[in-house]
């Protein structure tokens, strides 16, 4: 997939012409590792909507053909004609966003339907595949006097009905760093958690490992769920936003993302969002919380208060296995957390931590990640791989895994050293069959 990404806020240039609207944008994968090279080109839109408690009004500033993007292009420095009516609601104080998108709803990933759709796409040959990809769009705040602080918009589109579950915004930084961008991992996995409700049909929602995630949220009145690499925050923000869908009896949510402190403006932004747009329409609003967690600290225990508030049924991340110097910390970390939710409970008492991980394979050396899994006693409960065609290049994939780990509480933690390699050796062995059995009724 591709993103179509800011590297400026708009500018509003008046000159003999008239008022102008200029654009500083490229079109590259989420790691900006890799710009778009369509066969052709790709015939671009680019819209404006200004919107007020009365209404919206929505202007096209450019018309079909006469925008594109072509290959061998690295940035796009479009100026547009502004019509004097979007000129006025600037004027007045309107607030006005500009979105760039590819013409063609079939190379639009806006929506969780479409998105899905093109994870199902059976191409036989690697030309076919090329034709095949889409562009998510972006959207930019336009003012007179450009922001110092701009940030641009992802939309994504849960459903494609007007009663269904609306529009989540995600906040991105503008500018070619990766940091504080959507990546594929988190995208698909929030497509894949929201189309358990909104695409019941699709072969994703039909996967026994959205099955079983469907499982975990809708048997469960109450669950917290920790989210760890939680970047700008669409995976915590999609789940908070679908929930009500997967419990319809009201049940009990509580989300906690986790991230560096360098990420914490951006997701508590995002947090801030869809608390406006979704939480407080909620009847029982999921309860959203961050903390700041470096892997490091983790890896020893040592956590914050909210992580250290209570046991975490499911931990979940996304695109956080592309660095692999930093899997041992992750994975330790994820040891760290199923250690300490067993101190909440009384002696003997059994309790099993659940993590969903959602990875866009980039190089071999990810694998070490399921190999350091199964030394920690992580069990692999399921894969599910969604393909991923990309337009004008090699089709790629997003894989969602489910792993749990069960112990005993024994009042103070798990056993430490020697005896506990031993029992979890024992239980690993014990807990495959069990497993397996439970894998085969469920599929």
């Amino acid at each position: 997939m591709h993103y179509v990404r800011f590297l400026g806020p708009p500018k509003v240039i008046k000159n003999r012409r008239g008022t102008l609207v200029q654009l500083l944008f490229t079109i590259t994968t989420d790691l900006g590792d890799s710009f778009l090279f369509p066969e052709r080109f790709l015939d671009l839109q680019v819209v404006a909507i200004a919107a007020s408690p009365e209404g919206s009004s929505t202007w096209l500033l450019s018309d079909p053909g006469h925008l594109d993007w072509e290959p061998g292009m690295r940035v796009a420095k479009p100026a547009l004609e502004m019509p004097v009516a979007l000129e006025r609601a600037l004027e007045s104080g309107m607030r006005v966003h500009v979105c760039v998108r590819a013409s063609e709803p079939v190379h639009t990933a806006e929506s969780v339907p479409r998105i899905l759709a093109l994870s199902a796409e059976k191409m036989r040959y690697r030309k076919e595949a090329a034709e095949k990809g889409a562009v998510m769009p972006a959207w930019v705040p336009l003012t007179l006097t450009p922001a110092e602080n701009a940030v641009s918009i992802r939309r994504l589109q849960l459903n494609d009905t007007p009663e269904g579950l609306g529009t989540i915004e995600i906040e991105e930084e503008i500018g070619e760093s990766i940091a504080r961008h959507i990546w594929d991992g988190g995208v698909i996995a929030t497509c894949a958690l929201a189309g358990i409700e909104t695409a019941p049909d699709s072969e994703s929602s039909q996967n026994p490992c959205m099955r079983t995630m469907k499982n975990i949220f809708s048997r469960q009145k109450s669950i917290r769920v920790l989210e760890l690499g939680c970047g700008v925050g669409i995976l915590g923000a999609g789940l908070a936003a679908v929930y009500p869908r997967l419990q319809p009896s009201g049940g009990d949510c509580t989300i906690l993302m986790t991230d560096l402190p360098e990420a914490e403006e951006r997701a508590r932004s995002n947090m801030k969002r869809l608390e406006n747009s979704h939480l407080r329409f909620q009847e029982n609003p999921v309860r959203m919380l961050y903390e700041n967690l470096d892997w490091e600290e983790g890896r020893q225990g040592r956590f914050g208060p909210e992580v250290r508030s209570g046991p975490w049924d499911l931990v979940m991340l996304s695109d956080c296995t592309y660095n692999v110097d930093m899997l041992p910390a992750l994975v330790e970390t994820l040891s760290a957390i199923h250690a300490a939710n067993l101190t909440y409970f009384p002696e003997g008492e059994p309790f099993t931590t659940k993590v969903f991980l959602a990875t866009k394979p980039r190089h071999e050396s990810e694998e070490v990640l399921f190999e350091l899994m199964d030394k920690e006693s992580w069990y692999s409960v399921h894969k599910q791989v969604l393909p991923k065609p990309v337009l004008g290049g090699v089709p790629q994939s997003v894989e969602l895994h489910l792993f749990d780990k069960s112990g005993l509480s024994d009042g103070r933690g798990e056993m430490k050293g020697e005896d506990k390699k031993e029992e979890d050796k024992g239980k690993k062995h014990k807990g495959k069959k069990e497993k397996e059995k439970e894998k085969e009724a469920q599929d």
